[in-house]
């Protein structure tokens, strides 16, 4: 009885020993720190470097490049329009078609019939660019841009504008003149011309002889009729006598020939081989004229001096 009441009481010393070890795992504190996790033993990096294939060379391949040339037609659409001069209608005008893909083009000439009219038939849709003139004094500068839709027909209208062969531009210092200050006027004389691919060319004119006009709103300080020197351009000196828009004008010796004599008629006999001629001497043509719109002149600030006893500068106009 003895044994079987000790062995009762070992049993229950071991129950209570389990049950104090698992209240103290599972503690009632929800904030209880967590225990640390085992280390997971992460790979070692090798210190090998990749392989290097830059200086392996790859066996060529066999073939050729191809590239697509631009072409106008044959295609489909239609483009026309008129050319106008600046006296109407211009017949004999050339128009250029040029067909813009990327950085790449083509071209087609068509000349105008009568009424300034013309028409490109049979040809691609596209992007085109339009431009015209007529050698050696007609032409348009900005062309037009266009896009034709493939099938359709499309109608453009080009002005070109008259080059005449002697052309005048200047420049002016100070920019603007001041009233009562000397002012010098640059004017440079070139020759244009129209060439056979609508370009206009220009080329300065040495040794022609220029007159300046300068009516009341300017006082000539230099001669105003000089030629012209190696640049094509004189300079003369001037004064401006009120504010405002001055106009000025040069003349320069026509460039076009004269006509040709004109014979009189003494009556109905065939004219005597040995008497003394009797044409009579064409007039020479007049002076080309260019009428120059300078910059306004405008009156200068006063002059600024010290005032007595003062740190700043003022103006004129305050003593």
């Amino acid at each position: 009885m003895t044994g079987a009441r000790r062995d009762q009481t070992r049993v229950l010393g071991v129950v209570v020993g389990i049950a104090v070890s698992v209240a103290a795992c599972t503690s009632g504190d929800p904030f209880e720190a967590l225990p640390v996790p085992d280390r997971v033993p992460t790979p070692t990096t090798s210190t090998v470097a990749p392989p290097d294939f830059s200086g392996v060379a790859l066996a060529p391949v066999e073939g050729s490049t191809t590239t697509s040339e631009v072409v106008v037609g044959p295609g489909r659409s239609t483009l026309a329009g008129r050319v106008d001069g600046p006296d109407g209608p211009l017949q004999g005008a050339v128009v250029r078609l040029e067909r813009l893909v990327g950085d790449a083009a083509a071209r087609l000439d068509v000349t105008t019939g009568p009424e300034g009219l013309w028409q490109a038939p049979d040809i691609l849709g596209g992007r085109y660019r339009v431009r015209a003139w007529r050698a050696p004094d007609l032409a348009v500068l900005e062309p037009q841009i266009l896009f034709l839709e493939s099938g359709r027909t499309a109608e453009t209208a080009l002005v070109l504008e008259r080059f005449r062969t002697l052309a005048v531009d200047t420049a002016i210092a100070p920019d603007p003149p001041f009233v009562g200050a000397r002012t010098n006027l640059l004017v440079r004389v070139s020759s244009q011309i129209v060439d056979d691919d609508g370009v206009v060319r220009a080329t300065p004119k040495a040794g022609v002889e220029v007159t300046l006009a300068t009516g009341a709103g300017w006082e000539a300080q230099s001669p105003v009729q000089a030629d012209t020197g190696t640049a094509g351009a004189v300079t003369f000196t001037l004064v401006c006598r009120a504010p405002g828009a001055q106009p000025l004008m040069v003349t320069i010796p026509s460039t076009t020939p004269p006509p040709a004599p004109t014979p009189t008629v003494t009556g109905s006999l065939p004219p005597d081989p040995a008497a003394p001629s009797s044409t009579v001497p064409a007039a020479a043509p007049p002076p080309e004229v260019f009428n120059l719109a300078p910059p306004e002149c405008v009156v200068p600030a006063p002059p600024t001096v010290p005032p007595p006893g003062g740190t700043g500068p003022t103006t004129t106009d305050a003593l």
